[in-house]
């Protein structure tokens, strides 16, 4: 049964803003959840493997959703890479500091490893996505000045 009632677009806005509220308020208690279970629970992947899919999952959802649409993840206009390379040392400094409270790890050794990894991981991965992002956003445009000069 189709819904043939006029929506008023302020109505629509509200409705949009609070489901999109509830969905981050809900990504955070997903994480809050895994961290407590990991960390402070000592829980086995197991226990906790439900809230980490979901997590990953929302995470791909938003990122395929916004490469779909050519929307701009991370915008960084100026000093590209040495602004992505210096947000992510800071990334992984932070992830390194928040990873040894957490787990009471202090292995020099095993810290180093997990911040070199961070760094490069995520520095590979958030440049392949800004590569990907440009290139659909290129598409997306050269599409719109085609359909204006076919008008």
């Amino acid at each position: 049964m189709k819904n043939n009632k006029i929506q008023d677009e302020r109505i629509l806005l509200a409705r949009r803003k609070i489901q999109s509220d509830a969905y981050g308020l809900l990504v955070w208690v997903l994480l809050i959840s895994i961290i407590i279970q990991q960390f402070f629970m000592k829980a086995p992947f197991a226990q906790y493997a439900v809230e980490f899919f979901a997590f990953m999952g929302c995470g791909l959802y938003i990122l395929i959703r916004h490469f779909k649409e050519g929307i701009d993840i991370w915008s960084l206009k100026s000093d590209g890479k040495k602004k992505l390379l210096l947000n992510t040392i800071i990334s992984g400094v932070f992830s390194v500091i928040l990873f040894s409270l957490l787990s009471g790890n202090y292995d020099i050794k095993t810290l180093t490893s997990y911040f070199v990894g961070f760094v490069l991981f995520f520095f590979l991965f958030r440049s392949a996505i800004i590569i990907i992002n440009k290139k659909k956003q290129q598409t997306i445009e050269n599409k719109l000045n085609e359909d204006e000069m076919n008008e």
